[in-house]
C-alpha cells in the first residue's frame, strides 16, 4: 500500500503533527513541541479501513474517525486526553446526553481557542456548524448555521487565527457568487441573512434574478439510491423545459471516484452556455463523497459500475420522465476519472447521448492498472482494485472504456482532450480509445469522434488563465455546434 505522509502543526501550535494516510487507513503522530525532551508518539496505530484526523485543545485530542462507524463508515466526533490515547470516548450533546452530530458525514474540524468549528454535509451540500468548548472539554453548545435551500459551498476561510472570536466563512451558490461572511464564534447567527457580508466577488453585468438552481433526486436502477442532481439554468429555460412538447438541452457533468464531491458552486465560464438555453446540471453519483462514505464505497472496487448507471439513470430521467429534454439534446461530460465516467456510459448507452466531452479521460483501466511499473498504480489499487486478481481483472475488464467500444453502432459525439505531459493519464489512452471508436463505431461526418492533444500542458490543463479560458470555449464550441445552438 502506498502511503502518503505530510507534517503540520496544531491549531494551538503546540504539537508538531505527522499525518500517515491512503485511501484506507491513516495514523497521526505527534511532538510536544512545548518539550525539548519530548518524543514522537502516536495517537493510534493504523488499522484496516479505519480513518482519522486530530486537533489538538488544553490537553485534549478532537478527533474524526469512522473506528466505530461500521455501517455507514463516515467519519464521527471522538475526544482522548493527550498521553491516554486509548481511551477514546464519543462528543456528546449536553444537552440530552446522546452523540453529537450522529449520522452526519463529517469532514473536517478546525479548533479555536474557546470553539471548534465542523465541516460536514447534509443532503450531499456543505454544512457548519460551531461548537463551544469549557475549559473541561465538554461541548456546552453547538449551533448550525443555516445557508438556505440553494445548492451551495461553504467552508472555513484559512485566514482564521487560532485566537480569533470571529471567522470568516466562503459562501456561494450555483447563482450566487463568492461571498466572504463573517461569523461571531460567541454568538453565532444561524441564518446568513443576519451575517455580515465583508466582500462579494464582482460580476460585471450579471443579473441574478434572471438565473436560477435546484436540487432534484433520482431513484437508482437498483433502488439502493437517491442520486442528487445540481441544477442551474435561466428562468426562461425553465419554463421552456416545463411547457408540454417543449425541450430544452441538457448538459451533464459527472465525476464520482476517490470520494471527491462536486460542489455546488457559482461559475463565471458556465454562464455563456446558461444563456444559449443550456440547462447545466451536476450529477453527484456514487463514488463521490457528497452523501458520505458509504457513498464513496458504492462507487469503487467492485461496485464502480454504480458510478456509470447513476448517470445513465439521470440522463434516463430527463428525457422520459420530466421530458425536459431529447436524446438529441443531451450532452456529458467529465473529466480524468470522470471521463471513464463519461466513457463507460457511452459504451452502455451510445444512443442517449448527442455529444460527449471526456477531458484527460481514464479509459484504459485495464492496461493501466495492471502496470505496476507506472508511478502511480500500486497506490491506485485501492481505488479500483488489483487487476492481477481474477476478480478484479474480470470486473475492470467488463467496464474499461477501452475493451468495450461497441461495433456497428452509433455514438455520440465525442470530443476527447488530452495533454502531452500528463502523468496522470498517459495521452495515448485518449488516443486508444478514439482509434477504436473510430474503427469500431458506424458514426458519419455529422457525428465526429475527435482528438485534441495539447503539447505543452499535463493532466490540469493550461496553467496560464487566458490559455485556459480558451480551451475551455473550443470544448464549449464544439458542445454548441453538436447540439445545434447557433449565435447567442
Amino acid at each position: 500500500v502506498l502511503y502518503w505522509v505530510g507534517i503540520g502543526k496544531s491549531d494551538d501550535q503546540k504539537f508538531l503533527l505527522i499525518m500517515i494516510a491512503a485511501s484506507e487507513s491513516s495514523e497521526t503522530r505527534y511532538l510536544d513541541l512545548t518539550d525539548p525532551s519530548a518524543q514522537v508518539s502516536v495517537i493510534a496505530h493504523r488499522r484496516p479501513s479505519v480513518l482519522y484526523d486530530a486537533e489538538h485543545l488544553r490537553g485534549t485530542w478532537w478527533i474524526l474517525s469512522n473506528v466505530a462507524s461500521a455501517e455507514s463508515q463516515n467519519l464521527e466526533l471522538w475526544k482522548s486526553e493527550v498521553g491516554n490515547e486509548d481511551n477514546w470516548t464519543r462528543v456528546t450533546d449536553s444537552s440530552n446526553g446522546r452523540p453529537l452530530l450522529d449520522g452526519i458525514p463529517l469532514e473536517n474540524l478546525i479548533v479555536f481557542e474557546n470553539h471548534m468549528v465542523i465541516e460536514g454535509r447534509e443532503d450531499g451540500i456543505q454544512a457548519l456548524w460551531v461548537l463551544a468548548i469549557d475549559e473541561h472539554s465538554v461541548v456546552t453548545s453547538h449551533v448550525r448555521l443555516d445557508w438556505g435551500k440553494e445548492p451551495h459551498t461553504v467552508s472555513l476561510s484559512t485566514t482564521s487565527k487560532f485566537e480569533a472570536s470571529t471567522i470568516v466563512v466562503t459562501y456561494g451558490s450555483m447563482i450566487t457568487p463568492l461571498q466572504y461572511i463573517q461569523v461571531d464564534l460567541k454568538q453565532p447567527s444561524a441564518s446568513r441573512k443576519e451575517m455580515s457580508v465583508l466582500m462579494e466577488s464582482h460580476v460585471p453585468g450579471y443579473q441574478k434574478e434572471r438565473y436560477g438552481c435546484d436540487r432534484i433526486h433520482v431513484l437508482s436502477r437498483d433502488g439502493k439510491a437517491n442520486i442528487p442532481v445540481s441544477l442551474v439554468y435561466t428562468q426562461s429555460t425553465l419554463e421552456k423545459a416545463e411547457l408540454e412538447h417543449s425541450h430544452v438541452p441538457v448538459h451533464l457533468h459527472a465525476y464520482g471516484a476517490y470520494g471527491i464531491s462536486m460542489e455546488a458552486d457559482f461559475a463565471l465560464t458556465r454562464l455563456p452556455l446558461l444563456e444559449r438555453g443550456v440547462l447545466y446540471a451536476i450529477v453527484h453519483v456514487r463514488g463521490g463523497g457528497e452523501l458520505g462514505r458509504q457513498w464513496y464505497e458504492d462507487g469503487k472496487f467492485l461496485n464502480k459500475k454504480h458510478t456509470f448507471d447513476d448517470l445513465i439513470d439521470v440522463a434516463h430521467h430527463f428525457v422520459e420522465a420530466k421530458k425536459w429534454t431529447t436524446k438529441d439534446l443531451l450532452s456529458c461530460e467529465g473529466r480524468s476519472a470522470g471521463g471513464l465516467t463519461i466513457g463507460a456510459s457511452i459504451n452502455q448507452s451510445p444512443e442517449l447521448f448527442r455529444a460527449a466531452i471526456l477531458g484527460v479521460p481514464f479509459v484504459d483501466v485495464l492496461a493501466t492498472m495492471i502496470d505496476a511499473s507506472i508511478p502511480l498504480t500500486s497506490g491506485e489499487w485501492e481505488e479500483w482494485g488489483n487487476p492481477n486478481e481474477v476478480k478484479y481483472f474480470q470486473y475492470m475488464k467488463e467496464y474499461s472504456p477501452v475493451n468495450n467500444v461497441k461495433t456497428g453502432v452509433q455514438y455520440p459525439s465525442c470530443l476527447l482532450l488530452a495533454g502531452l505531459n500528463d502523468p496522470r493519464v498517459q495521452y495515448w489512452e485518449p488516443a486508444k480509445f478514439v482509434a477504436s471508436l473510430r474503427y469500431a463505431a458506424s458514426n458519419t461526418n455529422e457525428r465526429p469522434l475527435l482528438l485534441k492533444t495539447d503539447m505543452s500542458s499535463g493532466h490540469f490543463s493550461a496553467s496560464d488563465r487566458y490559455k485556459y479560458l480558451k480551451e475551455l470555449a473550443f470544448d464549449y464550441s464544439f458542445l454548441l455546434w453538436q447540439l445545434g445552438i447557433n449565435g447567442s
